[in-house]
């Protein structure tokens, strides 16, 4: 049987702050769809932003993607295992060191180096520290994006 995902408490929120949740929560949802089909545009953090801010701004949308057929599955793993992917951590990784050695082709000062450095570091290893989803074994290259899982 599925478990739900924990849908949050109605905010006491006021209307405008809502609204802009409401406004994140669309917008980093087009983005991580857009990254469905892109290749090195991720999914899985804009599908969280999405969902954290969707639970502030509109229960209703938060609803529906806590149990849409394909989006919910890498919710679901973070929010029951705080698991992401292998691949996804290795992606991850490749992505911060690129974006470090940009910095550098472009000439940022050491001081930005250093902090960029410092950052990347830290976010890298919260990354690679977060377990793997227990049905790793199965998932493929092809299924990685929508973390379908296994059958």
């Amino acid at each position: 049987m599925k478990e739900e995902l924990r849908m949050p408490a109605h905010s006491t929120l006021s209307q405008p702050v809502k609204a802009g949740y409401l406004l994140l929560a669309c917008l980093s949802l087009l983005i991580g769809v857009v990254g469905i089909v892109t290749p090195l545009l991720p999914t899985t953090p804009f599908l969280l932003l999405s969902a954290w801010s969707a639970a502030k701004g509109s229960p209703r949308l938060h609803q529906w993607l806590t149990t849409h057929p394909k989006l919910s599955k890498p919710l679901r793993a973070w929010q029951q295992d705080r698991a992401i992917p292998s691949p996804a951590k290795w992606l991850a990784i490749l992505m911060l060191a690129s974006s470090w050695l940009l910095l550098i082709l472009l000439g940022f000062q050491w001081a930005t180096l250093s902090v960029a450095f410092c950052l990347f570091a830290m976010i890298g290893a919260f990354i690679f520290t977060r377990p793997s989803p227990q049905d790793e074994d199965c998932i493929t290259p092809d299924n990685i994006i929508m973390y379908k899982g296994c059958k």
